[in-house]
């Protein structure tokens, strides 16, 4: 290991306002892995990163050395997949994966759990009895589509950045949230990679700007590394789909799949696809977008019997909240709002989220939202129903739904605000 550097020196050169050359930040991470950086100079790095920033050249070099500090898998045409930075019913990677692999693309796909009142696919698909969700580095080298947790063989660099970001203020920074979200799928080997950026109250990126900085930032980094990515920044301001929680997003999914799903899902999940070259309605009608999820499911563990099940009737297997608490309309008139942020935060409430990592899901929990804006309703008539299981009893009223006396303006009908490839941004 090079001793040029001291790790006290890296920390004051960032610190005075100075950029890192490849060389110090690959000095850095093979610290950080020796366990020769201290927990307190790995918290001194980060927040001299979050304060002084970081530059597209420092990211891009960040993140090739946090995708190749542990195992990656080859790299080959065809090998896609999609990120989400989180929202209130966002469900695509169930429908959009096994589409995916209908129409003949590879998809090692590694997702996340949900943090605070944004819903995460791993805890999703948890909510399927006998779902593995760990698979091992060699099981995912020869799986064609899979959805799995970051196994530690796998940019361990970005497993411990991420745990020192979440306790020390610096999970805000453009050039560290770009590092951890492509350097895992770097490693994953792709050929090309989908990016939905939420923007609105419901997101981490509330504003346009904001979205669009981190979109930007993520396609130069994964274009100069060698993929071919796409940013799509889509609303977050009102909830995806109908049913909202772990097991409700599974059902749904599983409609989709079916050709019965939303019209608002099935856009992403339309609009992903065709970044990465797919048609899902061809594969959904056919029905082998639904064969796919199931072999996905057989292959990760879900018995025969349960896949079965599971894809006639969801609701025979999912757990369901016990007690359904049911939110009635004030007053008559039109739906103006859905607040995804408010349905997100009543999630957490009703334990189908979690504020703290250690947190435990209630697979059961969830929502089934009743009215959306522009709807008309009368006074008395069901908003939603909420799925739950908890003894203190939950409020029959909700501030998520707005109804006003006079038709609200029509809103945009598409949730794609703007699209950023690699002829918006300068690769060096």
């Amino acid at each position: 290991m090079s001793t040029t550097h001291s790790v006290p020196d890296l920390i004051a050169w960032k610190r005075d306002g100075h950029a890192f050359n490849d060389v110090m930040i690959h000095r850095f991470i093979d610290g950080l892995l020796s366990g020769e950086v201290a927990p307190e100079q790995v918290g001194a790095w980060l927040m001299a990163c979050q304060i002084q920033g970081l530059t597209p050249q420092e990211t891009s070099s960040l993140t090739k050395h946090m995708a190749t500090s542990g195992a990656t898998l080859e790299r080959r045409t065809g090998r896609v997949d999609k990120h989400s930075t989180g929202g209130v019913g966002d469900k695509m990677s169930l429908i959009l994966a096994p589409c995916l692999a209908a129409s003949g693309l590879v998809v090692p796909m590694l997702a996340g759990r949900g943090l605070a009142h944004t819903g995460g696919t791993i805890d999703k698909l948890e909510a399927i009895p006998g779902f593995n969700t760990g698979l091992s580095l060699e099981a995912m080298r020869t799986n064609p589509c899979f959805i799995s947790r970051q196994t530690e063989g796998i940019a361990p660099a970005d497993r411990i950045l991420y745990a020192a970001r979440d306790v020390t203020a610096t999970v805000p920074q453009i050039g560290l949230i770009t590092a951890s979200i492509v350097s895992k799928k770097y490693a994953e080997g792709l050929e090309r990679l989908v990016l939905d950026v939420k923007c609105g109250r419901a997101a981490f990126m509330q504003t346009l700007d904001e979205a669009r900085a981190l979109a930007r930032s993520m396609v130069h980094v994964g274009s100069a590394l060698g993929m071919e990515v796409t940013a799509q920044i889509t609303s977050m301001d009102h909830p995806i789909g109908r049913l909202l929680g772990n097991a409700h997003e599974v059902a749904e999914s599983i409609h989709c799949l079916r050709g019965e799903g939303p019209e608002d899902t099935m856009e992403l999940v339309r609009m992903q696809a065709n970044a990465l070259g797919a048609d899902v309605d061809v594969v959904i009608a056919s029905g082998s977008a639904l064969e796919a999820f199931a072999d996905m499911c057989r292959r990760q563990g879900v018995e025969e019997k349960t896949v079965a099940s599971l894809i006639e009737d969801p609701w025979s297997v999912l757990s369901r909240g016990k007690v359904r608490t049911t939110v009635k309309a004030p007053s008559s008139g039109w739906v103006s709002d859905v607040d995804a942020l408010a349905l997100g935060r009543l999630l957490v409430q009703i334990g189908a989220g979690r504020n703290h990592p250690a947190d435990v899901v209630d697979h059961g929990a969830g929502i089934e939202v009743l009215a959306h804006v522009g709807d008309r309703v009368e006074e008395g008539q069901p908003l939603m129903i909420i799925d739950h299981n908890r003894s203190n009893a939950i409020p029959a009223e909700s501030t998520a739904f707005t109804v006003q006396a006079t038709q609200p303006t029509p809103r945009a009908t598409s949730r794609l605000l703007e699209s950023i490839d690699v002829n918006d941004v300068q690769v060096v």
